[in-house]
């Protein structure tokens, strides 16, 4: 079944086809109302004023090709030159996507970072930390995964961190988190339209080391090494440690640590009666 849905609102929103089986149509009726300012907002991302062409959407269960071809801990692809997002719609979702949603924008923003450079290859990492941002807010889950992956292994060079997108879940997840922190950082310390004039350097030909010096005044390996720089465990666990989450696990903890000493106390109690009971 193909289904063209009526044009979303605005000029300049992505417009989509979706091929899926008869049972998914509920799934491709949620995604047909993706908010309008969502698509938008990835759209000035990438420096777009105009979405192009359709993109073509299938949802794919467990037992079609597209999902027996793509390792188990995908949730979801993009092909760039196709114009085409395939969401494997029986997947566990895991990190960084909590929705089928999520990975249609992070899938979406692939699609249109590859438009905004002109088909010209872009690093894994800047790809995805793209990507990353279109789908989600840097949140408490992301700031712990950071406080981890930085605790639990050495920093991480940008080739490294491609490479990583080529290994196991847990290493992706990984490559994930620090893309997302890296590209996040980039703004923070830049401006906050460096990534699409990065990506309309890259798309009239300048290759990506060059684009990215270009527009930051530093090389990558200046700005890897400015980002490790930054990355203190006080820094980053700080906010994790004083969220309202934090918070509240930590209330928790207490009073459920009070609750069992009081009924060690109690249990001791009368564990103690009954022994003087026994002696008379």
């Amino acid at each position: 079944m193909m289904a063209q849905p009526p044009f979303l609102q605005g000029a300049a929103s992505p417009q989509f086809t979706f091929e899926a089986p008869e049972s998914l149509e509920p799934l491709v009726a949620r995604l047909k109302a993706s908010s309008p300012t969502s698509l938008q907002r990835i759209m000035d991302l990438m420096g777009l004023e105009h979405p192009g062409s359709p993109i073509h959407v299938i949802l794919a269960p467990n037992d079609s090709p597209p999902a027996q071809d793509a390792p188990e801990w995908m949730s979801g692809y993009a092909l760039g030159d196709a114009s085409t997002i395939v969401l494997l719609t029986d997947r566990v979702l895991t990190y960084p996507n909590d929705s089928l949603n999520d990975v249609f924008l992070h899938e979406i923003g692939h699609i249109l970072a590859h438009r905004a450079a002109g088909g010209h290859p872009l690093p894994r990492w800047f790809d995805e930390g793209l990507a990353m941002i279109a789908a989600r807010s840097w949140d408490i889950e992301d700031r712990a995964r950071l406080v981890w992956a930085m605790v639990s292994s050495t920093e991480v060079s940008l080739s490294e961190l491609n490479a990583l997108f080529t290994k196991d879940a847990p290493a992706v997840r990984q490559a994930y988190v620090l893309a997302h922190a890296f590209t996040l950082d980039l703004l923070e310390h830049t401006q906050r339209d460096v990534p699409k004039r990065i990506l309309e350097k890259v798309k009239h030909g300048l290759p990506f080391p060059e684009a990215f010096a270009q527009t930051t005044f530093m090389t990558l390996n200046q700005a890897e090494t400015h980002f490790w720089s930054r990355q203190t465990l006080w820094n980053r666990w700080i906010p994790v440690a004083t969220s309202s989450g934090m918070v509240w696990l930590t209330i928790t903890f207490l009073a459920f640590w009070v609750w069992k000493k009081q009924r060690n106390r109690s249990a001791a109690i009368k564990q103690q009666w009954r022994e003087d009971d026994w002696d008379v």
